[in-house]
């Protein structure tokens, strides 16, 4: 459904070509749906994406606090590994027509399965990735990124309300070891198979923003470090203006020359500012800074903090592991070039 979306859009004139291939190569990086990384880019607001969808389509949206409070009754008639699968969460039952929230409204072959297991005639209805992936976490636990929680507060300050929810709440607890067990196994399969090299950082991204509530990646390019990635908000157009001497005393000098991480207080120091306004202008209490290396050389350097849910910077080793392994499947495309071309 991402090629006919973006098409879509482009057509009605709610996003520009350019737009679309930004956000397409951002959605390589770092996953998700095209609307919800469209949504992070700031190109539409989930409500317009939403209703867009649902007039162009005929299909009805879901008003905003239908995913909230749903009947277990409701949730027994769909199997959390089908709701898992395709992205579906139950609404209401009205007689024999079972009312549903789906990823992909436009999946016939999952509508009849959909049909054939609950009995029902299932009537679709179009909600953003982040309302139903908070959905899932809240009635089947199924554990969610962080980015989604972003998408949902962003909507609500947008509209004048209160940010905060239930699904904020759960992202405050932090993961359970079972999680990043989880998310360890799924990145490690997706290195091994990985071709190229923003899919093998996307898929670091992706693992380390299930403990981090923001996070950016710095290259080590001669005697700077540049920004390049950076999670849940992407904006390209500045985040390659993000540059660090290192010819001059910072904590990113101190990473690269130690090749050893920081975890501590943010520093004041005026030399932060611009790194901090890219990331939403708020002075965060706790950072970490961790080194990428490829053959004893620090190549990258991965910002995180907490300051959205507040937490305590935990899982130091979790993220550890996962930049050895990046740097792994780094090293191996490396190397699968070097088999090539020499």
């Amino acid at each position: 459904m991402a090629e006919r979306l973006g098409e879509y859009l482009v057509k009605a004139g709610k996003i520009s070509e350019q737009q679309l291939s930004s956000a397409l190569e951002r959605q390589v990086t770092m996953g998700g749906r095209l609307g919800t990384n469209l949504i992070e880019m700031e190109f539409l607001s989930e409500t317009d994406l939403t209703q867009f969808l649902s007039k162009k389509l005929n299909i009805p949206s879901i008003q905003s606090d239908e995913l909230d409070k749903i009947d277990d009754s409701l949730i027994q008639l769909i199997p959390r590994e089908l709701a898992l699968k395709y992205g579906v969460v139950p609404l209401r039952r009205d007689r024999n027509h079972l009312n549903v929230a789906l990823l992909d409204p436009t999946d016939l072959e999952m509508i009849d399965e959909l049909r054939f297991i609950t009995g029902c005639i299932i009537k679709p209805h179009i909600a953003s990735e982040a309302r139903i992936r908070t959905a899932l976490e809240r009635h089947y636990q199924i554990k969610q990124q962080l980015r989604y929680v972003s998408v949902l507060n962003d909507e609500q300050k947008r509209r004048g309300l209160r940010p905060g929810s239930d699904g904020e709440k759960a992202a405050k607890k932090g993961p359970t070891p079972e999680d990043l067990a989880i998310a360890m196994d799924q990145a490690k399969k997706d290195w091994v198979e990985v071709r190229d090299r923003d899919v093998a950082i996307g898929t670091f991204l992706r693992a380390a923003n299930l403990v981090l509530d923001r996070g950016l990646l710095l290259l080590v390019k001669s005697e700077t470090v540049k920004g390049w990635r950076a999670f849940p908000v992407y904006r390209e157009a500045e985040i390659d203006q993000l540059e660090f001497k290192l010819d001059q005393p910072s904590l990113f000098r101190d990473i690269v020359t130690a090749k050893t991480f920081y975890q501590g207080p943010a520093p004041y120091d005026p030399t932060y500012r611009d790194l901090f306004k890219f990331l939403g202008g708020e002075h965060p209490k706790e950072i970490l800074l961790l080194p990428i290396l490829i053959n004893d050389r620090v190549v990258a350097v991965l910002y995180g903090d907490n300051q959205a849910s507040g937490r305590p910077l935990q899982s130091l080793g979790y993220l550890r592991k996962l930049a050895q392994k990046a740097a792994m499947a780094l090293e191996i495309l490396i190397l699968k070039k070097k088999i090539i071309e020499l």
